[in-house]
């Protein structure tokens, strides 16, 4: 399976419809920060596959929006089988669909979309959802690159399925440890490291002690007796040596045969030179027999051109007189032709002339409806500069005012503060004593008064003396500054807008707002006169006008000019010339046309005759090539033989080999029997007399030795004892045999079985191994990667030292791990099922020379495998050179 593109909806943290897409075929990289939805996507592709759409798991549910909880929707485009696919799930309970869409217009909907899906790509489904197998190996989420590569029992499946299919079905496991184990135990109980054991060794000791025994018996009791035997049948056998052979005659034949061998090879080297001779003669006698039939057929061949060069002489003259006549024809129509376009291009230049005057009026009247408009634009200018100064004249601005109320709003709160804490002195004096009191050196206003106290105040009483009153606030200082300042502001923000206080402010902004809606209605009036025009390139407002209506006049003024006329004509008079014009020029082209449709004929013909004439010009000129050839073929061969001569050398040495032919004949029939058979004949018969003199030389040296031995010796009473022992020598090596032979059998079957273990494991895990060794040679040159048969990584081996895996550092672990999925993906691949690696922020812990390496190792095997990689780390996978990803909003 290769990913195209990925569509989320609602899912999860995407609110809306986002996608993925133009995923390529080779390595692709996603770069984006944390929290953009790298892991969310890796978790979409797993559901839309994996999860059925109407599943009401809690994982599934989980796919939900986290705040508002709509429907979410997942859309994926793959190819996989050569073709294209597309599965669509909407996760919403028993109400959810999936629709699986073929690029042959095949259409898979609810349960049967499920199943053809699980088919597809090759996972097992349930009531639950679908268990990922190999998918679940190959797409690495989050955190979990840098384990070990566990498979689990169908992902093991799979890639087990892949292997069997390379290397054919292997046995191993807990139940192939069993066997071994029990050869192991029978074997230890009869035999050790050391030698037999047990009941074996027993019977080996006895049996040993017995031959000893057989052995002093056998040297006493059967030694005559094999003596006797051996001294009879040598004397038989040298007595009939000597009987059945006739040394004379077997040196006569063999003299016969040497004489014979010499008058044979003699014949044989007569006979060779005749063959030599005559093979020789037979070839220079072909030899010229074929000059003589190649001069023949050159002569004929001669004959024949020199009639068909005559011949194509008086075609070429005929084609040249057709050609020229044609030519002739097509020049006066030519002529013709050229007079009558003469005509269409003076007519031509008319109608371009009064286009051009057309085009002059045209300008014309355009300046005049542009400088109507631009007349009136400049009366609403006027108007609106107008309003423009008496919206400036008023400072009085929206904000202004906002600034006024707030300020009024906060020296309320102020005051309201402060009274709140204040301390409050009230006065009730008499009309005719009011004077006599100040506060602060201020006369009362009123007969009562009250005063809000924040600070230390003096109360003189005239002709009395002076009351102090200073209250004791705690915030008295931020109390003060916050009224001051609410004052201040309210100061400033009423100069700032030219009122004296916040009812006349609104008034203000009142007119200002009636002044600026005036000149918002006059400023549209002025862009409604002088829009502009696009297509025209003509800009809004009234000096892009005002410069178009000058740039008009320009080119008004150059066309008159150019035209040489002062005044321009009539629309109506102008109109007609126009019209007269182009019916002219209709007419004349007219004429031309079927002018230049008479003058297919004529160019036909002229073309015809071209052709024919060409064509037989060839022809002459391979004849002239095909004759000349052949005369300077015949000329060269007259010069070593003339015609008669040529056929007198042939008719000699044709008679020559026949001569040689028939001599050979004569000799071979006499030949007789060949060198090599008398010659292997001769070395039979010497081999058969060096035989005999051996022969007879052995038997009498044993005749001689044996009747000493048997005299020396006498025969003694020890046949019972012998038998006895013969008997138990014959049960003990029976037992010990037999001991010997399981022991043996046992040893063989433990010696194959681990042979076949060691074998079957090598071999199943080659296929595997051998996709990793590539890039680990990149990535730790001179290490070797060890797997066991569950297709776990072991270790590695390096400097004939096997490092286990867990003792590795996290970077390394990881490396080999993602390096083992791409060979698991590239295996998949190696049995026509493309597989796609996703690696969510995967090589956490590769140093910068490894990461370097590990890029490299990506971009190869991106070259057969599909590799999506998802990433934060935006600044250094820049460097990785794969295709970019981004997640975009769908439109």
């Amino acid at each position: 399976m290769k990913i195209r593109s990925v569509e989320l909806t609602n899912f999860r943290k995407f609110v809306g419809t986002v996608r993925v897409d133009t995923i390529g075929d080779n390595v692709n990289v996603l770069v984006g920060r944390n929290e953009l939805g790298k892991s969310t996507l890796l978790q979409a592709i797993n559901g839309v596959i994996f999860e059925k759409a109407r599943s009401t798991a809690s994982h599934v549910k989980a796919f939900r929006h986290f705040v508002n909880g709509t429907v979410p929707e997942v859309k994926l485009a793959f190819d996989v089988t050569g073709k294209s696919w597309t599965i669509h799930k909407r996760f919403a309970g028993q109400a959810g669909k999936a629709k699986l869409t073929c690029s042959d217009g095949r259409v898979f909907e609810d349960d049967a979309a499920e199943a053809e899906l699980q088919r597809l790509l090759g996972f097992n489904g349930g009531r639950g959802g679908g268990e990922p197998g190999i998918w679940g190996t190959l797409w690495v989420q989050q955190g979990q690159s840098f384990g070990d590569t566990k498979l689990n029992e169908q992902a093991q499946q799979t890639i087990q399925g892949c292997l069997e299919a390379q290397v054919g079905l292997v046995t191993g496991g807990a139940r192939g440890q069993k066997i071994p184990k029990a050869v192991r135990e029978a074997l230890d109980e009869i035999q050790s490291q050391r030698g037999a054991r047990g009941r074996f060794k027993e019977a080996l000791e006895r049996l040993n002690e017995v031959n000893s025994e057989i052995t002093e018996l056998e040297s006493k009791a059967k030694g005559v007796s094999e003596l006797l035997t051996d001294l009879a049948r040598n004397r038989r056998d040298l007595k009939d040596a000597h009987s059945t052979w006739d040394e004379t005659a077997h040196g006569a034949e063999l003299e016969g045969e040497r004489n014979k061998r010499v008058t044979a090879a003699t014949v044989a080297a007569e006979i060779a030179r005749a063959r030599d001779a005559t093979r020789l003669a037979a070839e220079r006698a072909a030899n010229a027999r074929q000059m003589v039939e190649d001069r023949t057929r050159t002569i004929n061949e001669l004959v024949g051109l020199e009639l068909d060069l005559a011949a194509l002489d008086k075609e070429a003259a005929a084609a040249i007189a057709a050609r020229s006549t044609a030519k002739g024809v097509l020049d006066t129509a030519e002529g013709n032709l050229a007079d009558l376009r003469t005509q269409v291009s003076k007519n031509a230049a008319s109608s371009r002339t009064l286009d051009r005057i057309r085009t002059a009026v045209g300008l014309n009247t355009e300046i005049l409806q542009h400088q109507a408009t631009l007349d009136k634009a400049v009366a609403l200018d006027r108007e609106a500069m107008r309003h423009s100064e008496l919206v400036g004249s008023i400072a009085a601005t929206e904000q202004a005012v906002a600034r006024i109320e707030e300020a009024v709003t906060e020296m309320s709160a102020a005051d309201a503060a402060a009274n709140a804490v204040a301390t409050t002195v009230s006065f009730a004096i008499a009309p005719k004593a009011r004077d006599r009191v100040s506060v602060d050196e201020r006369a009362l206003g009123t007969a009562e008064e009250n005063f809000s106290l924040l600070v230390k105040t003096t109360i003189a009483i005239t002709e009395i003396g002076t009351i102090t009153v200073e209250p004791q606030i705690k915030n008295r200082t931020t109390l003060l500054k916050r009224r001051q300042d609410a004052s201040d502001e309210l100061k400033a923000s009423l100069e700032a807008a030219g009122v004296p206080d916040l009812f006349a402010a609104r008034i203000a902004a009142a007119q200002r707002r009636e002044h600026e809606r005036n000149l918002a209605q006059m400023q549209k009036d002025l862009a409604s006169l002088a829009p502009g025009n696009r297509q025209r390139k003509l800009a809004p407002g009234q000096e892009a006008l005002n410069a178009h209506i000058g740039e008009l006049r320009g080119r008004l003024r150059s066309e008159l000019e150019a035209l040489k006329i002062a005044d321009l004509p009539h629309e109506d008079t102008l109109s007609a010339e126009i019209e007269k014009t182009h019916y002219e020029g209709a007419r004349l082209e007219a004429e031309v046309a079927r002018i230049e449709a008479a003058l297919s004929g004529p160019q036909e013909v002229l073309a015809q005759a071209d052709r024919l004439l060409r064509k037989v010009e060839d022809r002459v000129a391979r004849l002239k090539g095909t004759t000349g050839t052949r005369k300077a073929d015949l000329e060269a061969s007259r010069a070593t033989h003339d015609d008669v001569a040529l056929v007198e050398v042939a008719r000699n040495l044709g008679a020559d080999a026949s001569e040689k032919e028939r001599a050979l004949a004569e000799k071979e029939k006499t030949q007789g029997e060949t060198v090599e058979a008398i010659g292997a004949r001769i070395k039979r018969l010497e081999s058969a007399g060096a035989n005999h003199h051996r022969s007879i030389s052995a038997l009498t040296n044993d005749v001689t030795r044996l009747t000493a031995l048997v005299e020396a010796n006498e025969g003694a009473g020890v046949e019972e004892m012998l038998i006895a022992a013969l008997a138990e020598r014959e049960r003990l090596s029976a037992t010990v045999a037999e001991f010997e032979q399981e022991a043996a059998v046992l040893k063989l079957l433990l010696e194959v079985l681990e042979t076949a273990e060691r074998e079957a494991k090598n071999r199943y895990l080659a296929p595997v191994v051998g996709r990793v060794q590539p890039y680990l040679k990149m990535l730790l040159p001179g290490a070797d990667i060890v797997l066991d048969e569950n297709l776990q990584i072991v270790g590695i081996q390096r400097e004939g030292q096997t490092e286990e895996f867990e003792v590795l550092s996290g970077g390394t672990q990881e490396q080999l791990a993602v390096l083992t999925r791409i060979a698991f993906a590239e295996l998949l691949l190696g049995q026509d099922r493309p597989a796609t690696v996703i690696l969510d922020d995967a090589l956490a812990f590769s140093d910068d020379d490894r990461i370097e390496s590990m890029f490299d190792v990506l971009m190869r095997a991106g070259e057969n495998v599909q590799i999506i990689v998802l990433t934060c780390r935006k600044k250094l996978f820049t460097r990785l050179g794969a295709a970019p990803l981004e997640i975009r909003r769908a439109s």
